[in-house]
């Protein structure tokens, strides 16, 4: 899914006020090429972990529910392990080496499992019906909004002109 865009970017030489007023910005166009790729997975693994985050939240108030009702078995459990807690920290510390080599591959897993799980939520936000709509109001007020501007200039200009006949008539 290596996919790439072109972009043009259009971009002005810098001088003093007055060289501007004088003379047009010279424009240069650069071409650059983009992979979309690398830009998107970052996206889509943000809005995993987002995603991710609203489930844990969500779950909260059931897993305090749960817990206050198991709280005394587990006290009961800890006071049990105490005595074997210096032999558990030994087992743990052995496995120690073994555990660090499997972060990596640990690590790329969840990021592609983020990766997937926030082009899921980008996808069926894309294709939302209110999504669409609200993206089909917004152009139609960025249609209209340019409408207007060019209304506004054309009669600014209009009234320019009549204020310069007028000026020239009197003076």
């Amino acid at each position: 899914m290596a996919t790439a865009k072109t972009t043009t970017t259009r971009t002005r030489s810098t001088a003093t006020a007055s060289a501007k007023a004088r003379t047009k910005p010279a424009v240069v166009e650069t071409t650059a090429v983009i992979d979309l790729d690398r830009v998107r997975k970052p996206f889509y693994a943000y809005v995993g972990v987002a995603d991710l985050a609203v489930e844990k939240l969500r779950e909260l108030p059931s897993f305090y529910a749960h817990g206050v009702n198991t709280a005394q078995a587990q006290v009961s459990h800890a006071r049990g392990s105490v005595k074997n807690f210096p032999e558990s920290v030994r087992e743990q510390f052995e496995t120690l080496p073994d555990q660090l080599q499997a972060l990596p591959a640990k690590a790329r897993g969840t990021y592609a499992d983020l990766v997937t799980r926030g082009h899921k939520l980008v996808t069926s936000v894309r294709n939302n019906p209110n999504t669409k709509a609200a993206i089909k109001q917004a152009k139609t007020a960025r249609t209209q909004a340019k409408g207007a501007a060019t209304s506004v200039r054309r009669t600014v200009s209009s009234v320019e002109k009549v204020v310069e006949a007028t000026a020239a008539k009197v003076g």
